[in-house]
């Protein structure tokens, strides 16, 4: 009988806040309270993370696809990840952008994915909602940018130019300041890495003009809400200033004005800019976000400022006694200093990875941040009466909310599980949380005064937390009062290495610890070349200043076993016989526990074995090294029964699932593998983390497992239902991989053309069709030809009936009557015609894949679609197909433009008659809907001015039309006699 498994999938995902992408403000949902200020937006991974920013509760978590770990989820490639977020708020609307090239958007109100996107071959640098919320355009590390169309769910045109990857994009209109919602913008910017800024008209789809911004890379674009200035920045501190007038000629439009140097040598990744009130003016300001942990505010100033300004500086000039062509020469050098003035300095703890500005009173400024260490914080700077009066170096920001509760700020290099499996404790740098594994909430935090933690253990009971730290420190926690209960100082000490007389604090690390059966000894092993024996007890002790004693818990020294090398794991057998310790040279030393004299040695790894388990019957010992292999020993004679190649890079850690032979294993590949210990084969492949996992755990029932990674995430897989067969995962895998296959290769073939075409005009910005071929296209490519066999097959059984029945009316002689064809049973069991069923099947194809479609699918087929476009549009069906028809249009347009030549070099008179009797029918159809539409339109026109006149009045003062009226009077020169 074939021998089947648990399936384990993903159940929970928690851990990341700060997350892969930038932040996003949004105004305070209909649920929160009045005085709450607002909600953060961050890609958690995968996920999309909407944070409370006043509670640092997670109030929505989006997310889209398949589990992982589950049937159809792929084994070989984790999820993609959110890189970029745009957000539209007067439709509340969200774009998310992906690291495979593939764009989502979202509904808020819902909750759910609206349309996807594909068409970048790389991951997503740049995304921008324009003023409609109808057009989304993307730039990518592909060095191309695309304009997508939320309407007709399609890529509208590709604008290739930039070599390398779009750092910065942005509409701009010819009058932004127009009331009208409904107007597209015409004009897109945009810059890269390549140092140059580009100026393309959406309209003609052309570049209007290209400049050279840095002559490195520029990394970044702001542009003000008038649309008149712009901003750039370079790889280093080079800020540049662009003045910006569309209704220039061409050439002119964008001109440099200067430039200004940044305090920050560091590269800038985000300029945005707001609005400043105060009680006389109104004044722009930006921040440039730098990549340390500083963001720079500018303020631009105002026309009265300048005039100001120059004329005293002219004046200060003249008294020097300069000539009147040097003071202008002066004031020309100085007009951006003159225009733009530094406003304020935000500093954070840690380096910034995204800034956005928060709508806020008039009395303040305020900013939200995401930093590198996985936190989100809410900075707040109060402005004076006066902003023009303000220096530089008054005005300082104010932490006011930060959301950093819910993550680690460095990488969880340790975790254990409680016995009940309810309470799951995690150890960083500097940072001990205990979370519930079922709410996914913090129980507790712990800072660790002795710093780096490399492994932790939960004591018997749940209650108490052994850690031991990099610097050699024992510290024991308990939950219940939230406290350290007590702290062995150099628990391990490696005296031999002294560095300046003083041994080194990261030469004593306690690398690994566990717990024998009983419970009642904790075993450490470190690099001190020992492996030692605590025992917890409890002492009693006197209160300060009175008689009084109170009980307490210790960690006391029993026993220590010395080795000749560093020890990096230690593992005791559950029926607490031997001790496994792993070593610096590659081997493995198994002790007997009671008198500690060598049982045996375990060679064969060509690298130290950083993780080692024992089976539930301790029979079996599974070893896993840096060398990438996985060996399992039996403990009997120490044999190995087999060495397998588990991962592609080093593999942390190896745990047995209790009560059996299968385990699970973990790497700095990113994942997470399940093997039959008995079989030697791998049962299930768990691709989720986005970079090394560093800890792996099992529950105590091996219903679950939880692993964590670099990528902040704790993951909890569950066992379900849902049988796993070794066959059929191995032929999943397969498929997967040919699938990858065909898709590349039909890649290649798209990158080779566009080469080619590169070669010939090399210097020539270009447009061209959004295309990318994904296994979605092949299939709904097939699944037309498919309807297209059948639609044909049914059309050419009914002419042929058709035929005879007539032949059998006019009485032909040895004509029998025909007996009607029997539809195909797909057609039988939709109640639907051949023709019928092609459209249908069309009309389920995504608008985004139908042109990707339709490229798959051979000459012979394109024939056999022109056949139906002429039943779909002749007078019989015309009006039911009325719906269809922008997509009939569509199909035909794509199909005789692609195969325009094929169709030509057929010289086939019945094509043509064919293509000449669409047109028609098309032409005739349209033109009534032309004329129904444009009727429409004025209709509405008429009623809008009309509703206008009864329902909107104007309001005049009366003092100011006064005012306004004898200023245009005649003035009399003379009085009347």
């Amino acid at each position: 009988m074939v021998k089947s498994y648990d399936r384990y999938e993903q159940d929970a995902c928690f851990g990341v806040i700060g997350g892969t992408s930038n932040i996003l403000w949004l105004p305070p949902a209909p649920t929160q309270s009045n005085k709450s200020v607002g909600r953060a937006v961050s890609g958690g991974l995968e996920e999309i993370l909407i944070w409370d920013i006043k509670t640092g509760e997670l109030l929505t978590r989006l997310k889209d696809g398949l589990t992982p770990g589950a049937s159809n989820a792929p084994t070989s490639s984790p999820p993609a990840t959110v890189v970029a977020i745009a957000f539209h708020e007067p439709t509340n609307i969200m774009a998310a952008g992906h690291n495979d090239g593939s764009i989502k958007v979202w509904d808020l109100t819902s909750g759910s994915v609206m349309v996807t996107f594909q068409g970048h071959r790389s991951t997503i640098s740049a995304l921008k909602f324009d003023r409609t919320g109808t057009r989304v355009i993307s730039g990518s590390a592909d060095a191309s940018i695309i304009m997508w169309d939320l309407v007709g769910e399609e890529g509208l045109f590709k604008l290739k130019g930039h070599k390398s990857q779009i750092t910065g994009i942005a509409f701009l209109s010819e009058d932004p300041g127009s009331k009208q919602d409904d107007e597209f913008e015409d004009y897109v910017v945009s810059v890269s890495k390549d140092g140059l800024i580009k100026l393309w008209d959406t309209s003609s789809k052309q570049c209007i003009e290209t400049h050279l911004a840095h002559s490195g890379e520029c990394w970044s674009l702001g542009v003000n809400p008038l649309q008149d200035m712009l901003i750039t920045c370079g790889s280093k501190d080079q800020v540049k200033v662009w003045e910006l007038n569309l209704s220039n000629d061409e050439g002119e439009k964008l001109t440099c004005k200067g430039e200004f140097e940044k305090q920050s040598k560091q590269r800038c990744l985000e300029i945005s800019f707001t609005q400043l009130k105060d009680s006389s003016n109104t004044y722009d300001a930006f921040f440039l976000q730098n990549a340390d942990r500083t963001t720079e505010i500018f303020r631009v100033r105002s026309p009265e400022e300048i005039k100001k300004g120059i004329a005293k500086r002219a004046k200060r000039l003249s008294e020097k006694g300069l000539e009147e062509d040097e003071i202008l020469q002066s004031i020309k050098e100085s007009e951006i200093s003159m225009l733009i003035t530094p406003f304020a300095v935000l500093r954070t703890i840690s380096k910034i990875k995204s800034c956005v500005w928060v709508k806020s009173s008039r009395k303040k400024m305020d900013l939200l941040l995401s930093l590198t260490n996985n936190s989100i914080e809410y900075h707040s700077i109060a402005l004076p009466e006066q902003v023009k009066k303000a220096q530089i170096g008054e005005l300082h920001s104010v932490k006011v909310h930060s959301i950093d509760h819910k993550g680690h700020r460095t990488d969880i290099r340790s975790m254990d599980l409680s016995e009940d499996n309810h309470l799951l404790a995690t150890a960083s740098n500097g940072e001990l949380k205990v979370w519930n594994t079922k709410t996914e909430n913090v129980l507790r935090t712990f800072t660790l005064e002795s710093g780096y933690a490399l492994c932790c253990k939960f004591l018997p009971g749940g209650t108490l937390v052994a850690v031991g730290f990099k610097s050699g420190d024992l510290e024991l926690y308990d939950l219940a009062s939230s406290s350290l209960v007590d702290r062995v100082e150099r628990a391990h000490e490696n005296s031999s290495v002294l560095l300046n007389g003083k041994a080194d604090d990261n030469r004593s690390a306690i690398w690994s610890m566990d717990l024998t059966p009983d419970g009642k000894t904790l075993i450490t092993g470190g690099n001190d070349k020992r492996v030692k024996f605590w025992n917890i007890k409890v002492s009693q002790e006197l209160v300060a200043g009175t008689a009084n004693t109170v009980s307490t818990l210790k960690l006391v020294h029993t026993q220590t076993l010395e080795l000749g090398e560093e020890v990096l794991c230690v593992r005791v057998s559950p029926d607490s016989r031997l001790l496994a310790v792993s070593l610096l040279n590659n081997n493995v030393q198994v002790v007997f526990m009671d008198s500690l004299k060598l049982f045996l040695t375990l060679y064969g790894h060509k690298l130290p074995v950083l993780s080692i388990d024992i089976s539930y019957d301790s029979k079996i010992i599974i070893t896993s090294s840096a060398d990438k292999n996985i060996k399992i020993w039996g403990l009997d004679f120490g044999d190995c029964h087999r060495s397998i190649f588990g991962h592609q890079d080093s593999i942390m850690n190896v745990r047995f699932i209790p009560d059996s032979h299968n385990f699970f294993s973990s790497g700095k590949d990113g994942m997470i593998k399940y093997w039959d210990g008995d079989k030697f084969q791998c049962i299930q492949k768990l691709p989720a983390h986005q970079s090394e996992v560093w800890a792996l755990c099992v529950s105590r029932s091996g219903t679950f497992v939880v692993s964590t990674s670099h990528d902040h995430s704790i993951r909890i897989w569950s066992a379900t239902n849902d049988q796993v067969f070794l066959e059929e995962e191995r032929e999943k895998e397969m498929d997967e991989l040919y699938e990858n296959e065909v898709l590349e290769s039909l890649e290649a073939v798209d990158t080779k053309g566009g080469k080619a075409d590169d070669e010939d005009d090399e210097q020539t910005d270009g447009v061209e069709k959004v295309s990318k071929q994904t296994t979605e296209t092949l299939k709904a490519g097939e699944k037309l030809m498919e309807a297209l066999d059948i639609g044909t097959e049914d059309l050419d059984a009914s002419e042929a009936y058709e035929l005879q029945l007539q032949q059998f009316k006019s009485k032909k002689p040895g004509v029998m009557n025909p007996q009607k064809p029997t539809p195909h049973s797909i057609l039988l069991a939709f109640g639907m015609s051949g023709s019928e069923y092609v459209l249908h099947t069309m009309t389920k194809i995504r608008s985004a894949h139908i042109e990707d479609a339709l490229l798959v699918m051979p000459f012979s087929y394109t024939l056999k679609l022109l056949r139906f476009m002429e039943i779909w549009t002749n007078r019989e069906n015309i009006t039911k197909n009325l719906v269809n028809l922008q997509l009939i249009c569509k199909v035909l347009f794509f199909v005789v433009r692609t195969n325009a030549n094929e169709l030509v070099n057929q010289r086939d008179a019945k094509i043509k008659a064919h293509l000449m009797k669409v047109k028609q029918q098309l032409r005739d159809e349209l033109s009534k809907a032309s004329n129904q539409l444009g009727y429409n339109t004025q209709g509405l026109k008429f009623k809008r001015t009309q509703w206008k006149l009864h329902h909107e009045t104007e309001f005049i003062d009366e003092a100011e039309q006064r005012e306004h009226e004898e200023k245009k009077a005649v003035k009399r020169s003379f009085a009347t006699v």
